[in-house]
């Protein structure tokens, strides 16, 4: 479960407070697949972080029943100094998991060609990326983030790592942040709208698409 009491977020733009959340309680069940359905995707991506953990409410209390994952492509949980091995040391000690295990199926997803020794900063950016998905999803989480889009990978390995993906969130609830309902439509189970400071949770995906859509019609016939 995913529980929000009297949350308030916001940024600040030319000294100006704007709040995306403001005083926002709620929750969200265990196991669902829920879509965060917002028209601003900076936005969408700062309430997922917060979800997640990566980033703080600055007022309320945000509390997850369950491990929570990092949100897909979220890579600051990398110590670039240390190499995968090192990486995996740390996974293991956290979350109580084989650090072998970790390191050896985080080595096979990734692809990447390791050499002993060798920090995780001296590879490229595209490697780090790969390797940050293969220790992500090395670790069976209770809850998955995704922003608008599944991590990139090579052709090559599309399906290998969407079948990992899938068997991973099967067992685990997901938030799926995006701009745009058809994107998630036949997958998600239910919904979360973010509007004007205000975050509301449906219980079916269509009732939450259904008030999404209402919404960003309203602002479009309003700009006309």
């Amino acid at each position: 479960m995913l529980e929000l009491r009297d949350v308030w977020k916001g940024t600040k733009s030319k000294g100006r407070q704007r709040w995306m959340l403001a005083g926002v309680s709620l929750s969200v069940p265990a196991g669902r697949r829920v879509a965060l359905l917002g028209a601003d995707r900076a936005d969408n991506r700062s309430v997922l972080h917060m979800l997640a953990g990566v980033e703080h409410a600055d007022r309320g209390a945000v509390r997850r029943v369950g491990m929570p994952c990092w949100p897909f492509g979220h890579r600051k949980f990398l110590d670039l100094a240390g190499t995968l091995r090192q990486n995996a040391n740390f996974l293991s000690y956290i979350y109580g998991v084989d650090a072998g295990d970790v390191a050896a199926i985080a080595t096979e997803l990734s692809g990447v060609k390791l050499r002993k020794g060798k920090p995780l900063r001296r590879y490229t950016l595209a490697e780090r990326g790969q390797l940050a998905l293969g220790l992500t999803l090395a670790l069976q989480f209770d809850w998955y983030f995704i922003d608008e889009r599944l991590p990139r990978v090579a052709k090559s390995r599309i399906a290998e790592i969407d079948s990992v993906i899938a068997h991973r969130m099967s067992a685990a609830g997901v938030v799926w942040a995006t701009t745009n309902p058809d994107l998630v439509a036949g997958y998600c189970d239910a919904g979360l709208v973010l509007d004007q400071g205000a975050l509301t949770f449906y219980d079916t995906f269509e009732a939450a698409s259904e008030a999404y859509q209402k919404l960003t019609a309203g602002r479009a016939s309003k700009r006309t």
